[in-house]
């Protein structure tokens, strides 16, 4: 698994509702399909975490979205 890990810096509701949306449509788009789809509410703003499959799609997404990829399997298995 591949998780990205995308900041946003929007604090309203609407500001992060419009970031989600984009990213689903773009999703879509791609016919990319993430196993997981989550944010979390942090004092600088949003966290979206994003776990892909496919390496392919979660560097596209990282690369479209200004996030990075902060496990992979790979990286997990090493630390096993």
């Amino acid at each position: 698994m591949f998780l990205v890990q995308i900041s946003a810096p929007e604090q309203d509701e609407k500001g992060l509702t419009a970031r989600m949306n984009t990213m689903r449509e773009w999703l879509d788009h791609c016919r990319f399909e993430p196993s997981v789809f989550r944010y979390s509410s942090k004092p600088s703003g949003a966290v979206f975490d994003v776990e892909f499959k496919v390496e392919a799609e979660a560097l596209a997404f990282a690369k479209e979205f200004g996030g990075r990829i902060v496990r992979s399997s790979a990286a997990k298995e090493a630390a096993d």
